[in-house]
């Protein structure tokens, strides 16, 4: 794992979104597309964690078995509420190339109790009309 992807993902786990800004600004993912739609994203999930009741989320690693099969990523379910997202970090020449939501990813052990799923993309939730199934 590269070190920019350990510190974006302990931003995540903290629940700390100003440290996750700090640093994905630094990715080839930001650097080449400006994709301010995912800081935004990122802020309104771990606004909804942090209602719920989380202080922190646990890291779980995980295996994307649809779209970006084979991919690690990482399932990150609250400490409190047991709500989850996944994220994957896309890496190429010790660059990250891209950071996204997962909704195929599977762990790589059990998790227990997981309850509603948070959406980091909108367009993800089955439940949304701009559903885009992947």
């Amino acid at each position: 794992m590269l070190e920019l992807e350990k510190v974006l993902l302990e931003a995540v786990v903290r629940l700390d979104i100003e440290m996750f800004n700090e640093f994905y600004i630094h990715t080839e993912d930001y650097k080449n597309s400006d994709r301010l739609f995912l800081i935004k994203d990122m802020t309104i999930a771990i606004n909804k964690f942090k209602e719920s009741g989380d202080s922190y989320l646990e890291p779980n690693s995980g295996v994307c078995f649809g779209c970006n099969k084979g991919c690690s990523g990482h399932i990150l379910v609250g400490n409190k509420s047991k709500q989850h997202f996944s994220l994957i970090f896309k890496n190429h020449e010790n660059k990250i190339i891209g950071v996204n939501e997962c909704v195929n990813l599977k762990p790589l052990k059990n998790i227990k109790d997981l309850n509603k799923r948070i959406y980091l993309h909108f367009y993800n939730d089955p439940s949304s009309p701009s559903y885009v199934p992947f």
